[in-house]
């Protein structure tokens, strides 16, 4: 397992097997907001994970939810996934190195490949934090725990 600092502020474990993503990699993917991003992706256990991050006005920190962005990010996604067969399985929280972190988790298809994703918004601060996870269908059971893995080792800074 090897610390990767994120930013100045968040820092993740990766377990053996997971690689950041080059700038060229990246391009492969489309990111849902313009804001610096960070992806990490094992190819043998079918698990993407991408980060991205936004400060916002502290007045609007302290009145924003992570709860209410979870429930606006997916509402953006609804739509757009109804064509790989979107189901929303459900509404949920989680914890990210000690912080409380709102999302939903997700079923789609992609090339007949049943596929998993969750997003997760989680606020620091007035830093606000947009994570979502792709995983294979067929490796839920081993995906989550790994998820688990990686977020219960997250360390946050000041």
């Amino acid at each position: 397992m090897g610390k990767t600092p994120l930013n100045n502020e968040l820092n993740l474990t990766l377990p053996e097997g997971f690689k950041v993503l080059t700038g060229e990699e990246l391009k492969k993917y489309q990111y849902f907001e313009e804001a610096p991003g960070f992806c990490i992706r094992d190819e043998e256990r079918h698990i993407m994970i991408a980060i991205s991050w936004r400060q916002a006005n502290p007045f609007v920190a302290m009145l924003a939810g992570t709860a209410d962005i979870a429930r606006n990010m997916e509402a953006k996604i609804r739509k757009p996934m109804s064509r790989y067969g979107y189901k929303l399985e459900g509404f949920m929280n989680r914890q990210i190195g000690g912080k409380s972190a709102d999302g939903y988790r997700y079923t789609y298809s992609v090339q007949d490949i049943g596929m998993l994703g969750e997003s997760l918004s989680v606020k620091s601060g007035s830093n606000f934090y947009y994570i979502h996870c792709y995983l294979r269908e067929a490796l839920r059971e081993e995906s989550l725990r790994v998820l688990d893995e990686i977020f219960g080792a997250v360390t946050w800074e000041g």
